[in-house]
């Protein structure tokens, strides 16, 4: 029978069949939606990058944007340079992100708990809710940026435990270092507040006045400084470290105000804990009486809880934080949790059977919903998406069963397929409509038209305003402009007069002597593709 096999099959060898299943659906259909949020506006910065063949200053539109310092812009145009203009390449980095750092947590786990744990721990992490199925198919800068962040943590445990000081001074300042050129200022806060608390915890201040933490912090201040004199040579420095200081604050109290950070104390944790799921459930888990205890006995636990509760802080006491910004939070709290549930996995409990219920409702609903969708009145859905839909049903029902079949490891991974082949679904049903929405595509339709009338003929867009005003042309242009970039090569400049020859995006109601070759609308303002001869 083939569940007596599967039974038979080492937990290791099926985590592995998981983890492949996992990658496809981390990238299958990655590129079918068009670019949203502020995708457009990431992939432009990279896009200009490569173009300007300057990987210093970013631009938008040809000109100086103040935003991020450039490393993940970096990373973007290196994977445009491998796969090519499209929004595949665009988004790659940040799947791939995700999969390194379940990597990262399945490594240190492994070493400091256990291989099961290790398994356990990162696969949870892979399929928590808020990133698996939404941040991992964007184009967002959070993920990597974390991956930063959490190696910086895990250098300070790791090289501390073998007491190698230069190891854990020099790793924890270098992905420090590459943090700042990914998020700029606030990323030192990180190691700072990590070092002082870990080592008043384990009563070794004095390291923070050894030599190898002077070397280190003084190399990473060096670092610093070329960085910031490099910048100085290509454009205005003052201005930029403004930019990237006025980024940080508006996110303070001191830039949103007492009322907003009432609110956001209560709301912020129960968000956090919440986008955690399933991890989040394993709550249950931990408030059983002597949990606390073991998790004590762990000095790797310890460690995540003390990183975990200083870094929180600071978003806690932050009025304008995003969970994304906490993004490297998740994998140490869901490290924490998954503790007391995998040391409870083989007992009768009610949690163990109040958890796995509340899975096998979920499972249940996924499964019926996916097999009756296709009979109702659903005209979005092309047929063979209709068609498909019972197939992934089936899949759902499937781990249904290996769940109700099956304990402990292998009961655990039918919740973790369970996820996958949601998410494959996903992949499969919800990316191509949501592709064909026509809302969606507007500036792609746009770009695509006017690519049509133009070619590889230079294109410019009219307009007198700064790079925070955008009175002439909408700010939003820059998503029509960015698949102008993908589809010409060539960089759509912003110009204050008509003075060259070529094509030319103007506001309708400037368009004067000149005939209209397409007119197109955004934000309720009126554009014009006009040619100069």
């Amino acid at each position: 029978m083939l569940l007596n096999r599967i039974q038979k099959i080492p937990f290791e060898k099926l985590s592995l069949f998981t983890v492949l299943l996992y990658i496809i659906s981390l990238f299958y259909n990655l590129h079918f939606e068009p670019l949203r949020l502020e995708e457009p506006r990431r992939a432009l910065v990279a896009l200009e990058m490569l173009l300007n063949n300057n990987f210093i200053v970013t631009t938008l539109l040809n000109e100086t944007w103040y935003d991020h310092p450039p490393l993940y812009n970096i990373v973007l145009a290196l994977s445009i340079k491998i796969f090519g203009f499209n929004t595949f390449a665009i988004r790659f980095p940040c799947a791939f992100s995700l999969l390194l750092t379940g990597i990262l947590v399945y490594v240190i786990s492994k070493k400091y708990i256990s291989k099961n744990f290790g398994i356990l721990s990162s696969l949870f992490y892979l399929i928590s809710a808020d990133i698996y199925f939404y941040f991992s198919t964007i184009a967002e800068i959070d993920i990597f940026y974390s991956l930063l962040i959490l190696l910086t943590f895990f250098s300070i445990f790791h090289f501390y435990q073998k007491k190698q000081y230069y190891h854990l001074f020099g790793f924890a300042y270098f992905f420090i270092s590459l943090a700042f050129l990914t998020k700029g200022f606030a990323s030192y806060a990180f190691i700072v507040l990590t070092l002082v608390s870990y080592f008043l915890y384990e009563k070794q201040f004095k390291r923070l006045f050894s030599l190898p933490h002077i070397i280190f912090g003084f190399s990473a201040l060096l670092f610093l400084g070329i960085y910031l004199y490099v910048y100085s040579i290509y454009d205005d420095l003052p201005a930029y470290i403004s930019k990237m200081w006025g980024l940080t604050s508006s996110r303070t109290v001191l830039g949103r105000g007492i009322s907003k950070l009432a609110i956001h104390i209560i709301t912020f944790p129960l968000n956090f804990i919440a986008v955690l799921f399933p991890a989040t459930l394993f709550i249950l888990f931990i408030v059983k009486k002597g949990q606390i205890k073991k998790i004590k006995e762990k000095p790797f636990l310890v460690f995540l809880a003390i990183t975990l509760i200083v870094n929180f802080s600071i978003y806690l006491i932050s009025p304008g934080a995003k969970i994304r910004y906490t993004y490297m939070l998740f994998p140490i709290a869901i490290i924490i949790l998954t503790y007391p549930f995998y040391l409870q996995m083989s007992s009768e409990s009610w949690r163990n059977k109040l958890f796995y219920s509340i899975i096998k409702i979920v499972m249940l609903l996924v499964g019926s919903a996916l097999i009756i969708a296709p009979f109702l009145n659903i005209y979005a859905n092309p047929t063979y998406l209709n068609l498909s839909l019972p197939l992934f049903g089936i899949a759902v029902l499937s781990t249904f069963y290996l769940n109700i079949k099956t304990t402990q490891y292998i009961k655990c991974l039918s919740v973790i397929l369970f996820f996958v082949v949601c998410r494959l679904a996903f992949d499969h049903i919800a990316m191509p409509i949501k592709a064909n929405i026509s809302k969606n595509n507007l500036h792609k339709s746009y770009a695509e038209k006017i690519y049509k009338l133009i070619g590889k003929e230079e294109l410019y867009i009219l307009s007198n305003d700064n790079m925070t005003l955008f009175l002439d042309i909408p700010f939003h242009f820059y998503q029509t402009a960015t698949y102008l970039e993908m589809y010409k090569k060539q960089i759509v400049s912003k110009v204050a007069t008509i003075n060259k020859k070529g094509f030319y995006i103007i506001n309708l109601e400037q368009i004067q002597n000149y005939t209209p070759l397409y007119i197109f609308e955004i934000n309720k303002t009126k554009l014009a593709l006009i040619k100069q001869l």
